[in-house]
């Protein structure tokens, strides 16, 4: 497992993060804006709930991802 740390927590960023997490590489996510962390949490989420909905994710493998 590698241990990625990304600057910016905005489309990009929160991006790079989704990928990286999903193919199971722990993620740190930084961002000197309040609220900049919540708002990418909360997007993944969005973006997670869609990949389970469509079955390309299950429930426990975005429970991964989130951890």
């Amino acid at each position: 497992m590698i241990k990625v740390s990304i600057i910016g927590a905005g489309t990009m960023g929160s991006g790079i993060a989704q990928i990286a997490a999903t193919k199971g590489h722990e993620v740190c996510l930084y961002d000197s804006f309040d609220g900049a962390i919540d708002n990418a949490e909360e997007k993944l989420d969005k973006i997670l709930n869609r990949l389970v909905e469509k079955e390309r994710i299950s429930k426990q493998k975005k429970k991964d991802i989130l951890s």
